[in-house]
């Protein structure tokens, strides 16, 4: 008994770091924003108004599991109005490592990633843990979908047809 047990506690771990967000933010209004990207940058919630944006958003522990949402959705979807923005989750960083977060970024990455850490993004989109989370924003700054998960075959599919149908209503 105590060997099925502890084969199932792993499990229970893994769903519930993967729960679904408890409350639903589609048909809400992207919240007004300022973040930062890893060059210090800045940019506002209105700074992605006029054209659909894909907000990617993922803490350290999602991150190994990005490419495989982006990789197939950006190449989808690179000769459409689409824009993917990426957001990293960095609220766990203590502030005198701050720097040293946002050069590696600079290091790794030459396009920008926003850089949320108050959390303003995570928490008002209503993050899911461990996990990328796709959110939809319609070009009037309405979500229209969230996704969030490993990225699997179906989950991406799934998430790609409902962007293709948000597109094609205008």
């Amino acid at each position: 008994m105590v060997k099925k047990f502890l084969l199932v506690l792993p499990l229970c771990t893994a769903l519930l770091a993967a729960a679904p967000p408890p409350n639903s933010i589609i048909g809400s209004k992207l919240p007004e924003f300022s973040i930062e990207d890893q060059y210090e940058r800045i940019w506002k919630s209105s700074s992605f108004r006029g054209r659909a944006t894909v907000f990617v958003l993922t803490d350290r522990e999602g991150y190994e599991y990005s490419t495989n949402w982006t990789k197939a959705l950006v190449t989808r979807f690179k000769d459409s109005p689409v824009r993917f923005v990426p957001v990293a989750d960095v609220q766990i960083v203590p502030g005198f490592l701050k720097g040293l977060i946002r050069g590696k970024f600079q290091d790794e990455f030459k396009y920008s990633i926003l850089l949320d850490w108050e959390g303003v993004l995570v928490n008002a989109l209503n993050v899911a843990k461990g996990v990328p989370n796709l959110v939809i924003v319609d070009k009037h700054g309405i979500i229209q979908h969230t996704a969030y998960g490993q990225g699997t075959r179906s989950q991406v599919e799934g998430f790609a047809q409902r962007l293709n149908q948000l597109l094609a209503a205008g």
